[in-house]
């Protein structure tokens, strides 16, 4: 079951990040980024992506192994000799147990912390030459409303030959500079410190936009190009918190403040109630796992792999539903996060009690299953009517 679980959360974690890996990639190739600082941020990336693929790859994990059981015979065998349905599952539901914990103390400590590192290392980045590097031959529009172009760079001192650029910042006018040789302008112990362009030996020229006809030319020895005003990152490295970034107690303290100045907490509610609703999926996948792999019989690592993909999709996009309707206020944000776990766990109880007829369920216990089908078609028909008012 380990090796399904590992193979499985490389496989998930991997398609998920691919978009990541290949902007870090060209960070590594194109843009000279230290191999150290990219696993760095592919450390800080994992947490989010963990729990995601972690609930996929619980239900991967109890399919493939119980559905290598079930086709060996082996589960027949074993509730024949008078093993129920429920002593049966009991290895992948410790498994699930164990991979809620993991999931919850990934969400709740590490990934509002590996959020914020992640965000202050992107924006250090932008002082060091591996973000702000500029490409040979082409134009560079990395910069919103500047396009550089370089036609060649000397690696060893970081000269700039044959710039030409182009600045449309300003609502007033429009520029073209072009120069001889330039060098990059940025102080990595000050992150106050602007970024910019020192150009040498060049022309400038400037045209209005509303008058055309107003045109002035400029030859100068040196002229400096800001990029990037560094207080304006510095300012966003030290704004308050985003969500993603605050732990349960502030979440906890934002929404008590929003509640007592009649503002809206629902996007806050929404984060709050997901640190929790996806853990407790993984250990909901595992019940679903057992009596799926072995109604399934003959449940291989293809077959598992497209079942637990198909889950997957089907509790993410749910979830997506929940969390956009939750976050607008359109019905309660933990009605539209935990609405998917109890859709699972209905389904999960329903396969446990068609595959373990022979085992009845305490009265109580069937009391509440009776209780939460009745509330979720309460709750599909809220989150209906509030769909048809979108």
């Amino acid at each position: 079951m380990a090796a399904c679980f590992a193979l499985g959360l490389g496989t998930f974690t991997f398609v998920l990040l691919m978009d990541q890996m290949m902007r870090l990639m060209d960070l590594i190739i194109n843009k000279g980024a230290p191999v150290g600082v990219v696993l760095r941020l592919i450390s800080y990336i994992l947490p989010f992506s963990f729990t995601v693929t972690i609930p996929m790859s619980v239900l991967l994990a109890v399919l493939a192994t119980y559905g290598r059981v079930s086709s060996e015979g082996e589960a027949i065998a074993l509730k024949t000799s008078g093993l129920s349905l429920y002593r049966l599952m009991a290895p992948g539901v410790l498994f699930g147990v164990v991979a809620t914990l993991a999931t919850l103390w990934i969400s709740t400590v590490v990934q509002p912390s590996s959020t914020k590192a992640l965000k202050t290392l992107t924006h250090q980045l932008y002082h060091t030459q591996a973000l702000t590097a500029l490409e040979e031959g082409i134009f560079n529009t990395e910069y919103p409303g500047l396009a550089i172009y370089v036609d060649r760079s000397d690696k060893s001192d970081g000269t700039l030959h044959g710039v030409l650029v182009i600045d449309q910042r300003t609502q007033a006018d429009q520029r073209l500079i072009i120069a001889q040789k330039g060098k990059l302008l940025n102080n990595l112990e000050d992150e106050e410190a602007p970024i910019g362009l020192q150009l040498s030996k060049g022309t400038l020229h400037a045209s209005s936009r509303d008058n055309p006809a107003h045109y002035r030319n400029l030859d100068f020895e040196t002229y400096d190009l800001q990029i990037l005003n560094g207080g304006d990152i510095a300012a966003t490295v030290a704004r308050v918190r985003q969500i993603k970034e605050m732990n349960l107690e502030e979440l906890r303290a934002e929404i008590a403040r929003l509640n007592k100045d009649g503002g809206k907490p629902w996007p806050l509610q929404v984060e709050l109630h997901k640190k929790f609703a996806l853990p407790i999926a993984c250990l909901i996948l595992s019940m679903i796992g057992a009596p799926l792999a072995i109604r399934i019989k003959k449940a291989s690592r293809g077959v598992s792999l497209a079942l637990s993909v198909a889950f997957a999709v089907f509790y993410y996009i749910l979830l997506a539903t929940g969390e956009s309707l939750g976050s607008r206020g359109r019905i309660e944000p933990a009605l539209g996060v935990w609405l998917p776990n109890l859709t699972l766990g209905i389904i999960a109880v329903s396969l446990v009690l068609a595959e373990g007829r022979e085992a009845a369920l305490p009265a109580r216990l069937q009391s509440v299953i009776n209780a939460a089908v009745s509330y979720q078609r309460s709750a599909v028909s809220r989150w209906g009517s509030a769909l048809s008012k979108r």
